[in-house]
Protein backbone atom coordinates (compact mmCIF):
# COMPACT_ATOMS: atom_id res chain seq x y z
CA UNK A 1 0.00 0.00 0.00
CA UNK A 2 1.27 3.66 -0.52
CA UNK A 3 0.01 6.46 0.83
CA UNK A 4 0.53 10.48 0.09
CA UNK A 5 -0.64 13.40 2.51
CA UNK A 6 -2.27 16.71 1.17
CA UNK A 7 -3.03 19.72 3.13
CA UNK A 8 -5.55 21.97 2.12
CA UNK A 9 -6.57 25.84 3.49
CA UNK A 10 -9.81 26.10 1.44
CA UNK A 11 -12.76 24.13 0.11
CA UNK A 12 -11.24 25.50 -3.44
CA UNK A 13 -8.09 23.71 -2.30
CA UNK A 14 -9.86 20.37 -1.67
CA UNK A 15 -11.72 20.24 -5.41
CA UNK A 16 -8.61 21.36 -6.96
CA UNK A 17 -6.58 17.77 -5.28
CA UNK A 18 -10.19 15.85 -6.24
CA UNK A 19 -10.03 17.34 -9.68
CA UNK A 20 -6.15 16.62 -9.85
CA UNK A 21 -7.00 12.77 -8.40
CA UNK A 22 -9.70 12.66 -10.71
CA UNK A 23 -8.10 13.01 -13.73
CA UNK A 24 -6.42 9.98 -13.18
CA UNK A 25 -8.77 8.05 -12.84
CA UNK A 26 -9.75 5.21 -15.78
CA UNK A 27 -12.65 3.98 -14.76
CA UNK A 28 -13.65 0.84 -12.37
CA UNK A 29 -12.08 2.43 -9.18
CA UNK A 30 -14.03 2.50 -5.91
CA UNK A 31 -13.01 5.11 -3.89
CA UNK A 32 -13.55 5.17 -0.49
CA UNK A 33 -14.07 9.02 1.14
CA UNK A 34 -13.60 8.79 5.18
CA UNK A 35 -13.68 11.36 7.77
CA UNK A 36 -16.30 13.55 9.74
CA UNK A 37 -18.88 15.85 8.77
CA UNK A 38 -17.11 18.65 7.41
CA UNK A 39 -14.42 17.37 6.64
CA UNK A 40 -14.18 18.04 2.68
CA UNK A 41 -15.27 14.45 1.31
CA UNK A 42 -18.29 16.01 -0.91
CA UNK A 43 -15.83 19.41 -2.28
CA UNK A 44 -13.22 16.49 -2.80
CA UNK A 45 -16.29 14.54 -4.48
CA UNK A 46 -17.11 17.78 -6.94
CA UNK A 47 -13.23 17.89 -7.75
CA UNK A 48 -13.25 14.57 -9.09
CA UNK A 49 -16.97 15.09 -10.64
CA UNK A 50 -15.38 18.19 -12.65
CA UNK A 51 -12.52 16.22 -13.88
CA UNK A 52 -14.47 13.56 -15.13
CA UNK A 53 -16.33 15.82 -17.23
CA UNK A 54 -19.84 16.00 -15.03
CA UNK A 55 -21.64 19.04 -15.97
CA UNK A 56 -24.37 18.44 -12.93
CA UNK A 57 -23.95 20.09 -9.49
CA UNK A 58 -22.44 17.22 -7.29
CA UNK A 59 -24.01 17.27 -3.72
CA UNK A 60 -24.22 14.54 -1.20
CA UNK A 61 -26.85 12.34 -1.66
CA UNK A 62 -27.15 11.87 1.57
CA UNK A 63 -31.57 11.57 1.57
CA UNK A 64 -31.37 9.36 -1.72
CA UNK A 65 -27.98 7.49 -0.55
CA UNK A 66 -26.92 7.12 -4.41
CA UNK A 67 -26.43 9.54 -7.75
CA UNK A 68 -25.10 8.47 -10.63
CA UNK A 69 -24.05 10.97 -13.50
CA UNK A 70 -22.46 11.00 -16.79
CA UNK A 71 -19.07 12.43 -18.01
CA UNK A 72 -16.11 11.20 -19.54
CA UNK A 73 -16.17 8.19 -17.42
CA UNK A 74 -19.99 7.09 -15.30
CA UNK A 75 -19.91 8.71 -12.29
CA UNK A 76 -21.53 6.59 -9.12
CA UNK A 77 -21.45 9.07 -5.94
CA UNK A 78 -22.83 7.02 -2.78
CA UNK A 79 -23.45 8.76 0.52
CA UNK A 80 -23.33 5.92 3.31
CA UNK A 81 -24.29 8.14 6.13
CA UNK A 82 -27.64 7.12 6.81
CA UNK A 83 -26.90 3.41 5.77
CA UNK A 84 -27.71 1.18 8.86
CA UNK A 85 -27.21 -2.27 7.79
CA UNK A 86 -26.38 -4.57 4.67
CA UNK A 87 -29.68 -4.86 3.73
CA UNK A 88 -30.19 -1.18 2.65
CA UNK A 89 -26.73 -1.13 0.54
CA UNK A 90 -28.20 -4.16 -1.42
CA UNK A 91 -31.28 -2.09 -2.17
CA UNK A 92 -29.44 0.81 -3.58
CA UNK A 93 -27.13 -1.45 -5.15
CA UNK A 94 -24.09 -0.16 -3.45
CA UNK A 95 -21.20 -1.65 -6.14
CA UNK A 96 -23.34 -4.06 -8.02
CA UNK A 97 -22.76 -2.63 -11.70
CA UNK A 98 -20.90 -4.25 -14.24
CA UNK A 99 -19.79 -1.36 -16.14
CA UNK A 100 -16.28 -1.78 -16.03
CA UNK A 101 -15.55 2.57 -16.78
CA UNK A 102 -17.54 3.27 -13.63
CA UNK A 103 -15.83 5.23 -10.69
CA UNK A 104 -17.39 4.84 -7.71
CA UNK A 105 -17.24 7.55 -5.17
CA UNK A 106 -18.31 6.51 -1.55
CA UNK A 107 -18.65 8.79 0.84
CA UNK A 108 -18.75 7.64 4.19
CA UNK A 109 -16.51 4.67 3.09
CA UNK A 110 -15.38 3.46 6.48
CA UNK A 111 -18.79 1.93 7.26
CA UNK A 112 -18.03 -0.62 4.92
CA UNK A 113 -15.47 -3.21 4.64
CA UNK A 114 -13.09 -2.13 2.14
CA UNK A 115 -13.36 -3.84 -1.49
CA UNK A 116 -10.65 -5.22 -2.43
CA UNK A 117 -8.40 -2.80 -4.08
CA UNK A 118 -10.25 0.16 -3.47
CA UNK A 119 -8.33 3.54 -2.62
CA UNK A 120 -9.34 4.75 1.02
CA UNK A 121 -9.12 8.97 1.12
CA UNK A 122 -8.69 9.93 4.74
CA UNK A 123 -10.38 13.93 5.48
CA UNK A 124 -9.64 15.22 8.38
CA UNK A 125 -10.22 19.12 9.92
CA UNK A 126 -6.82 20.09 11.65
CA UNK A 127 -6.54 22.38 14.35
CA UNK A 128 -5.85 25.43 11.97
CA UNK A 129 -8.97 24.70 10.06
CA UNK A 130 -7.10 23.26 7.13
CA UNK A 131 -8.02 19.96 5.71
CA UNK A 132 -5.63 16.95 6.05
CA UNK A 133 -5.98 14.53 3.29
CA UNK A 134 -4.05 11.27 2.99
CA UNK A 135 -4.66 9.01 -0.24
CA UNK A 136 -3.68 5.15 0.47
CA UNK A 137 -3.82 2.45 -2.56
CA UNK A 138 -2.90 -0.67 -3.08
Amino acid sequence: MTSARFKTASAAETRALGAQFGSGLVGGEIVLLCGDLGAGKTQFAKGVAAALGVAAEIASPTFILSARYEGRLPLVHYDLYRVRSAVELREIGFLESDDPSEVALVEWGDRVPTPAGAVRIVFSVEPDGSRGIVIEAP
